[in-house]
């Protein structure tokens, strides 16, 4: 469905954070705009690490939050629907023609497929010192628990049949590949195929993958 360029009201129907292999780290939103739904999103770290202060305060004021709990994001992506968003809309030129693409997410008033959980704890180890610091020192609060987990039992050896050596790859170079051979998608867009393409590729998340699942990645996302 093709939407004219332009401002419109949307709802967000589910919402999840994800740290691209750039190392930016993006709220990414399901947002329904004149009866689609598309992807879109904010960033809240750049690349360089810093923080983008527009983009942490821009999803407050969406989910009317006053603090900033990066514990938040343990929750279903479907949990976060039924926010209102104004969305800017543009037309963009893609391999199979032109589409309708989100170029920006706004609060109220101006400023397809399942969305995975982000890692919120290991955002909240990397990230947590400098959204305290931007947010005034407030103490993160963090969910209570039953008390420490115990690492599992080692599991015996799996004996493994002789074969030819496995292809292997890393997360850096298929991200190279995947960006120089979808150079016509915006960044948000990138960030959103990511995934899709690794699971596809493997059955998996970005973070359970060993060096020969990255080498299949590499085999699938190089153009033939």
């Amino acid at each position: 469905m093709k939407i004219e360029p332009g401002t419109y009201d949307g709802t967000v129907t589910a919402a999840s954070i994800y740290e691209a292999p750039s190392g930016a780290v993006m709220c990414r939103m399901k947002v329904e705009v004149e009866g689609a739904i598309m992807q879109g999103g904010l960033c809240l770290v750049q690349k360089d690490g810093a923080l983008s202060e527009r983009g942490f305060r821009d999803v407050q004021a969406i989910f009317g939050w006053s603090d900033w709990d990066w514990a938040k994001w343990d929750q279903d992506p479907d949990t976060f629907a039924g926010a209102a968003v104004q969305v800017v809309i543009e037309t963009v030129q893609g391999e199979k023609g032109e589409f309708s693409s989100i170029k920006y997410i706004n609060p109220p008033g101006g400023g397809g497929a399942h969305l995975e959980k982000g890692n919120a704890k290991a955002m909240a180890a990397k990230y947590g010192a400098k959204t305290r610091a931007l947010f005034g020192g407030a103490p993160v609060m963090r969910p209570a628990t039953a008390g420490p987990k115990l690492p599992p039992a080692p599991r015996p050896p799996v004996a493994v049949p002789p074969g030819p050596p496995r292809a292997t790859s890393t997360m850096e170079a298929c991200w190279d590949v995947f960006q120089k051979s979808h150079d016509a998608l915006t960044e948000p867009e990138l960030y959103d195929l990511w995934p899709k393409a690794i699971t596809n590729a493997v059955g998996k998340g970005q973070n359970d993958c060993t060096p020969e699942d990255w080498g299949r990645v590499l085999k699938m996302i190089t153009p033939s």
